[in-house]
């Protein structure tokens, strides 16, 4: 069955509506701020991501990944169900394409026709070009400081280099590409066809209605991928129901219905029987997401590692027959508040521990690295290389405790080739 649009707005108001909604997330989520850090941001320097008030950080890949699987999950299914809907009303391709449309229009409305709209249209369009590119960069680099650098003209060569990299593709596409991406190039398009099923939502031309067609070819004029909608499903529509605005327009005039609408299946036809590939994403899809939130419940707000000292890993001590080894210590502090942490040792009897400080605090979203000293006496050592377990606890939360293991080298000779 067809959804027609009755005493509605008209689906391009509704499309502006969300479009401005889009926009409104879209440039001012940067500027949120969430026990101090943005909101939501992926810092280059540090390689964390800002999430809400969690970090998450480069070493934590596995979120990286499942949110990836999650989101290409997540399209294939929303295409099953609702085709390319995503494309008329939420793109970005699509939405700065309709913004474009309308700012050429204001300057129209300013200056009327000529070379001076010409003109004013194209500097009006690269200062939004800019705009949209600085919230681009904003989700990389904190939009506070960004703005304090452009107001004193001090913005790095990586900053700015962006900024104008940017502007100028976007630019470039808007003025003269604008919805020939969606039918040329956007791999999305051409990928639909396998995602569709006999019941994806799709617009369609009631054919069972041809001859209540006026003729007026509003629905091609109105196109903006320029195809004719009466000719039945093709890649290079978008979704976005002008025309079924346009020939409402049209046919109101008639005291008829629209002959083109949104329908669930293709040209009206509803189809029978399971949805196999809607069950089959819709598995995979909760799968990813039950994985996701266990790694969240169980995500712990540090880790460390221990790694053996590269230039010089292991010498006799000298003193009282013992053997030493050297360590560097990496600890990241996850959380958004300052820990104290405590480092202990075991694995060889009576093995001793050399560090600065022990215990030690690390602040908020930070990490440290020190070097460790581990003295052990060659009679408990029994092995060419002992398993050293180390443990890491917090103090505030004494049953978050992380334990790592490492080898201790006892030296087969001293170093004046003495067997020890």
């Amino acid at each position: 069955m067809i959804f027609e649009k009755m005493n509605l707005p008209t689906f391009r108001a509704q499309r502006r509506l969300v479009a401005w909604m889009q926009a409104a997330v879209i440039l001012g989520l940067p500027f949120i701020r969430v026990s101090n850090e943005s909101a939501f941001r992926f810092d280059v320097p540090s390689l964390k991501l800002y999430f809400f008030g969690s970090v998450v950080w480069i070493s934590e890949a596995y979120f990286f990944l499942l949110v990836f699987l999650l989101f290409f999950v997540g399209v294939m299914l929303f295409t099953v169900l609702y085709g390319r809907i995503w494309c008329g009303w939420a793109c970005p391709q699509t939405v700065l394409s309709d913004f474009t449309r309308s700012l050429m229009r204001a300057s129209q409305a300013i200056v009327g026709t000529g070379v001076c709209s010409v003109i004013l249209s194209h500097i009006i369009l690269a200062a939004f070009s800019a705009l949209v590119a600085a919230s681009l960069i904003w989700y990389f680099v904190s939009p506070y400081e960004m703005v304090r650098e452009l107001a004193t003209l001090s913005l790095g060569p990586w900053t700015g280099g962006s900024l104008m990299f940017f502007t100028l593709l976007i630019y470039l596409d808007l003025a003269y590409v604008r919805q020939t991406f969606c039918s040329s190039v956007c791999p999305y398009a051409r990928l639909q066809s396998a995602f569709f099923d006999h019941k994806t939502l799709t617009i369609a031309f009631d054919t069972t209605r041809t001859d209540e067609c006026l003729g007026c070819e509003a629905c091609v004029k109105t196109c903006p991928s320029n195809i004719d909608i009466r000719d039945g499903l093709q890649v290079d529509c978008i979704n976005c129901a002008a025309c079924i605005d346009a020939c409402g327009a049209m046919t109101g005039e008639a005291r008829k219905k629209p002959l083109i609408g949104y329908t669930f299946g293709s040209r009206g036809e509803t189809g029978k029987g399971p949805r196999p590939r809607v069950i089959g994403l819709s598995a995979v899809f909760a799968l990813f997401a039950v994985l996701f939130a266990y790694q969240i419940y169980v995500r712990v707000p540090v880790d460390f590692w221990i790694i053996n000292d590269e230039a010089q890993p292991y010498h006799q001590a000298g003193i009282g027959g013992r053997s030493m080894n050297v360590f560097s210590l990496f600890v990241e502090n996850r959380s958004l508040e300052q820990a104290e942490y405590l480092l202990s040792i075991e694995g060889i009897k009576d093995v001793e521990l050399i560090i600065a400080r022990n215990p030690f605090r690390l602040p908020p979203n930070s990490s440290m690295k020190m070097r460790l000293f581990i003295f052990a006496n060659n009679r408990n050592l029994v092995e060419r290389t002992t398993r050293l377990r180390f443990t890491l606890r917090d103090l505030k939360a004494p049953e978050l405790k992380i334990v790592r293991d490492a080898p201790f080298i006892y030296p087969a000779r001293s170093d004046r080739g003495i067997e020890i």
